[in-house]
């Protein structure tokens, strides 16, 4: 059986607080073999003219090869108010689950991404280690993660990056939740629903909330919607 002790792994990710963007929240489990189709989108609202209206789209395919390993590449475009859509972004993520849920006392995976952008010509890679913790029916979760961004439009530095969600699982149908974003630019918080419905053998997953910010170089709030079908 895989065996790791992954508490000694957290040191390597306590996060300086650098640059990413508002997403979603991973979590460290892998369900074998399953395919997912996943829609993202975050639309911001700020009283800045330059930050108004902005949207952000990312579509992805993953598919998991194992119990433990998945798979899943995404392509990420971006609306300004003042111009046209535009795919600015290809990147290629794996997850891999590190302990059996309820092995120990709070669950382990990791999450290898590498993108490419396009727009502003660089590269970036990012390392994540997911933690979550289930206490009766509140669910607690942590990303942290460390970044690397390479290429000729901008400096190339390490990055590090904080997310956290803890949620109420009131039913398999409606799960509220409260998140938090903390990078070098990003600061925010707010409240979040989630809900999965079955079809069939397959599962219809659905995240939708408002993010507040909590400093001046965060877009006021931050919508936020994620559809994911998994068969």
């Amino acid at each position: 059986m895989f065996k790791i002790r992954p508490f000694y792994l957290l040191g390597l990710f306590i996060p300086a607080i650098a640059q990413a963007e508002i997403d979603k929240i991973y979590h460290p489990y892998v369900e074998a073999y399953k395919t997912e189709i996943e829609y993202q989108m975050l639309y911001k609202n700020d009283k800045d003219s330059l930050k108004d209206g902005i949207q952000i789209h990312r579509l992805s395919v993953g598919h998991a090869i194992n119990e433990k390993v998945a798979i899943e590449a995404k392509t990420i475009g971006k609306h300004l108010p003042s111009d046209s859509f535009d795919i600015h972004a290809y990147e290629l993520e794996t997850k891999v689950q590190l302990t059996e849920q309820g092995e120990y006392w709070s669950d382990w995976g990791l999450l290898f991404e590498v993108s490419r952008n396009t727009n502003q010509n660089y590269w970036e890679t990012s390392t994540g280690l997911l933690w979550e913790k289930e206490w009766g029916r509140v669910i607690t979760s942590a990303n942290f993660f460390i970044e690397y961004e390479l290429g000729s439009g901008i400096k190339n530095e390490f990055e590090t990056a904080f997310h956290s969600q803890i949620k109420y699982r009131l039913s398999r149908y409606l799960e509220p939740a409260l998140e938090l974003y903390m990078d070098e630019e990003t600061r925010g918080i707010g409240p979040v629903i989630l809900g999965s419905h079955k079809i069939g053998f397959n599962n219809l997953n659905w995240e939708i909330g408002c993010i507040f910010a909590f400093n001046q170089k965060t877009s006021d709030q931050n919508l936020r919607l994620l559809i994911d079908y998994e068969f």
